[in-house]
């Protein structure tokens, strides 16, 4: 290892002003992140909740590999949380507090590779600060319990960050390629996403590893495997090519999915346009893309021979920012070529890229000096905590985010009220839509058996409730209440409404009600 590398690494590791300012910027996203999980913002939705019941399974003995009954998406997460629920009552706060405990980690691991990517502990701060307080969606996103995104996002920047260490003549490279294998295996169990991060990570290591290849190789093959070993069981048992278990995706071409990515997927990654018209106007959209890709392409160009090193497996020219600019360049490929991408509603499917957005932008500041890098730096920031408040406060304004099927929004903090309405009328197995279903099992616990009037990601429970002779509907108010009223009262059936909260509870309903996939 060169002394230059060394006296990096030295000098990261003292506590002063850069690491003060990564430190409180950590603190700010936290206190950002609190904020949506206490209010609105982050209400508590469905996705969620199926992982929050995977986790109340895991301490009942249940081992799940997946999220639901998906065949992607590994639920890593889920054994983290399963142990904070066998300690504290079953919350959203407590479940999502594990989340909350990735993000800290995830602002960590900026900072050190925005030390070693940058060569500035400055930088660093920077690029933990921009991570750390936007955009939007990279903190709401986040911060919810979806399955495997948080550990998919730290794997990958842990294979990044051991590709950066390995030196081929160290005595511990074997070890060093290990854990890049055992990373990169966890990494694609926990989501595919995590693919930005690994293809030029892998590649830095490979170019390290020239001249012993033969000998780390297998080092990084064995990693591997145990990394993919719930992949591998998985398979073993349901097939090599399992039903992904969400269906499959509307048709729409390569070009189609490109052209969703630059619009409008790629503003909605950076958080503009804001929803606030008066911050809109004074951050317009269209300039805030053309500066970041404009900015992107120069770097591209002048990195270009190192860019070309990299990914040839050289590495006389590379430096590791070229590791972030090769990441952004094969992103729009890969991002088109899979057809799950047709879905333009949030920029889901680029998550795992926030961190080397950060880096990139205070990288980028950096290559600036003296007043304009000052200037340019404390704007970036400004920009950036101007957007995330606008974006928070506009939710909460507007009731949260979370939408039922008929256009209202979901009041799941009420559905504690529809736990005791259930056991008051004395029923043990309800109905609910899928936006409810999971959610409210999650707060029923053991006490009442909830099955989805449509997707089952729980089929034991199902069986359950298709079994019971008296099964109750719960609907949200006023809209599906209306909808399952009529449906009942058309087909002759009599029944009890209790309302409870922003819900109503339907019991007592002869002859019983069920789905007509359920017979």
């Amino acid at each position: 290892m060169s002394t230059a590398a060394t006296g990096t690494r030295g000098r990261a590791s003292r506590i002063d002003g850069p690491v003060m300012v990564a430190a409180a910027a950590i603190v700010a996203g936290t206190i950002a992140r609190l904020i949506m999980l206490l209010t609105n913002i982050a209400r508590f939705e469905n996705d969620e909740a199926i992982t929050g019941v995977m986790a109340q399974r895991i301490l009942d003995g249940d081992f799940p590999a997946y999220f639901g009954i998906q065949s992607y998406q590994g639920a890593l997460e889920q054994y983290l949380q399963a142990p904070v629920l066998a300690l504290l009552p079953d919350t959203p706060l407590a479940l999502r507090s594990v989340q909350l405990a990735l993000t800290i980690v995830i602002g960590v691991l900026v900072y050190v590779l925005g030390c070693r990517m940058t060569g500035s502990r400055w930088a660093a701060a920077l690029a933990t600060t921009l991570y750390a307080l936007g955009p939007y969606y990279s903190l709401i996103k986040g911060v919810r319990s979806h399955g495997g995104y948080d550990g998919a996002l730290i794997l990958g920047l842990l294979v990044v960050l051991l590709a950066l260490r390995l030196r081929r003549t160290d005595a511990r490279a074997g070890w060093v390629a290990a854990g890049i294998g055992l990373c990169a295996g966890l990494a694609i169990w926990e989501n595919y996403l995590a693919v930005y991060l690994l293809v030029p990570g892998v590649l830095w290591a490979f170019g390290s590893a020239r001249g012993s290849l033969r000998r780390l190789v297998p080092w990084g093959v064995g990693g591997l495997v145990v990394g993919l070993a719930p992949v591998i069981a998985f398979r073993a048992v349901h097939g090599l090519n399992p039903p992904s278990g969400t269906g499959e995706p509307p048709a729409t071409t390569f070009a189609e999915r490109m052209g969703l990515l630059y619009d409008p997927v790629i503003g909605q990654f950076l958080g503009v346009p804001s929803p606030d018209p008066r911050v809109a106007g004074l951050v317009p959209a269209a300039l805030v893309i053309l500066i970041v890709l404009g900015a992107l392409g120069a770097a591209i160009w002048i990195r270009r021979w190192g860019i070309w090193d990299l990914v040839t497996l050289r590495s006389a020219r590379r430096k590791p920012i070229d590791i972030i600019l090769v990441a952004f360049i094969i992103t729009p490929f890969l991002y088109a070529a899979t057809s799950y991408t047709w879905f333009d509603g949030e920029p889901r499917y680029l998550f795992t890229l926030y961190p080397f957005l950060a880096i990139g932008i205070a990288a980028a500041v950096f290559a600036l000096s003296g007043i304009p890098r000052a200037v340019i730096g404390a704007v970036v920031v400004i920009v950036s905590v101007t957007l995330l408040v606008s974006n928070m406060r506009v939710v909460h304004a507007s009731g949260g985010e979370i939408s039922a099927a008929d256009g209202g929004l979901i009041y799941t903090e009420d559905l504690p009220q529809v736990v005791g309405a259930l056991r008051k009328e004395g029923a043990d197995t309800a109905y609910a839509n899928i936006w409810v279903a999971s959610a409210l099992q999650f707060y029923a616990g053991d006490d009442v058996t909830v099955s989805s009037t449509t997707v089952e990601h729980f089929p034991s429970a199902a069986g359950r409730v298709h079994a019971d002779a008296d099964p109750a509907i719960v609907s949200t108010a006023p809209g599906g209440a209306d909808a399952t009223r009529k449906t009942l009262t058309e087909t002759g059936r009599t029944f009890t409404e209790t309302p409870a909260g922003r819900f109503v509870v339907f019991t007592d309903i002869t002859p019983p009600w069920r789905p007509p996939r359920a017979g």
